[in-house]
């Protein structure tokens, strides 16, 4: 329950999903207790998801009882069962937080220990909504944040190209976006979440020059339990699964103050590519073969009317995403999305250039090919212009 009014103020909540730690959870737990930040400027928040495990029970527990002294630092928050997914537990951190800011990490990855500290260091004289921080691979992890400067305020574009949690983000700003995680999904709440929480926030700042976070990967340690959210490892909950962010994003989009150039930049440079292309929508949709394949892009395609993509021309997309690509799955062609699929992703320059300027030189935009081949619309002239936040 949140704190008195008497309580001194926290900055930090630092909120930690555990299902099963055993002894990543133990060492998660001493980075974090470990930090030079006072302790009285932060919590730790662990939202335990029905764990069954002995010795994360008993590291619970102890820890409960040690910094029982410390009234407000240290609270374990116990959900009946488990949920099968970080999103119910980071979502009841939220519900329970009082820090400024909420730092989520990972019961398996540490933090350096002066991290807290020089967060809050920053925050003093850079005032922002959103903080990444460099990180490290350990064991073999991959997709860290990388940051060589030591502190460096970024665009929302910058800031939109890692989507991942395990970042510093406004806890007023969050309540006034009225965010939370989709229970819904096994696995990728975290980017329709940080998604949704970027394209309506103001300002972002990233943190090099010290190894801040530790990503850690032990999937195939037998000593160590699997990961906390389930993972979408086949076609069909691939396609839910992506189906579902790509939903959250365009809500996300129209419902935000953003011009509708930058919405569209954003949705071409970063939304579509990364959710069609990088998450392996479209080619799951393939491997679902041509009756539940072609259900499933038929059902892609309804989303894909909506008026921000279908305004979208050929040059603005980016990241792998072709504008044939994108025409067939808008059309629900199936098989003449198998077939692009099947071509090399990385053509020769020249062969790039020139779909370009065929299609420009056509007057296609996605909007004609989903109305069908007569109706052409002429592209009209804009000027893109990017948010200098």
């Amino acid at each position: 329950m949140p704190e008195s009014a008497a309580a001194p103020t926290r900055l930090f909540t630092v909120g930690i999903p555990v299902y099963n730690g055993k002894s990543l959870l133990r060492a998660c737990l001493r980075s974090v207790l470990d930090s030079t930040l006072a302790h009285d400027r932060y919590e730790i928040l662990v939202a335990d998801d029905g764990s069954t495990e002995a010795e994360t029970l008993a590291i619970l527990a102890e820890l409960t009882v040690s910094l029982a002294a410390e009234p407000g630092f240290f609270r374990v928050l116990t959900l009946a069962g488990n949920s099968g997914g970080a999103a119910r537990p980071r979502n009841l951190i939220l519900d329970e937080a009082v820090g400024e800011h909420v730092f989520f990490v990972d019961s398996d990855d540490t933090i350096g220990s002066e991290a807290l500290a020089r967060v809050a260091d920053t925050l003093a004289t850079t005032p922002a909504d959103w903080v990444a921080l460099h990180q490290v691979l350990v064991n073999g992890r991959t997709g860290a944040v990388s940051v060589r400067q030591p502190s460096t305020e970024v665009s929302r574009m910058k800031a939109l190209t890692t989507l991942t949690v395990h970042k510093v983000f406004r806890r007023a700003e969050i309540e006034r976006q009225q965010l939370r995680f989709d229970e819904g999904l096994p696995s990728g709440q975290d980017i329709s979440f940080a998604f949704s929480y970027l394209v309506d926030a103001s300002r972002f700042v990233m943190l090099g020059g010290y190894d801040y976070y530790f990503l850690t990967r032990h999937a195939d340690d037998p000593n160590e339990p699997p990961h906390l959210s389930r993972r979408a490892n086949t076609a069909e909950r691939q396609i839910d699964k992506n189906f579902r962010i790509l939903r959250s994003m365009l809500t996300a989009l129209h419902g935000c103050g953003l011009p509708e150039p930058e919405r569209k930049a954003v949705l071409a440079e970063i939304a579509l590519p990364r959710v069609l292309v990088q998450q392996r929508y479209l080619s799951s949709i393939v491997a679902a073969g041509p009756g539940a394949g072609a259900a499933a892009l038929r059902r892609l395609s309804e989303l894909l009317a909506d008026p921000l993509v279908t305004s979208l021309a050929a040059e603005d997309l980016r990241r792998g995403l072709s504008a044939d690509q994108l025409a067939s799955a808008v059309r629900a062609d199936w098989a003449g999305l198998r077939d692009l699929m099947r071509q090399p992703q990385e053509p020769p320059p020249k062969a790039r250039a020139g779909l370009v300027e065929r299609w420009l030189a056509r007057g296609r935009h996605l909007v004609g090919l989903a109305s069908g081949p007569g109706r052409v619309r002429r592209p009209r002239v804009t000027t893109r212009r990017r948010s200098p936040s």
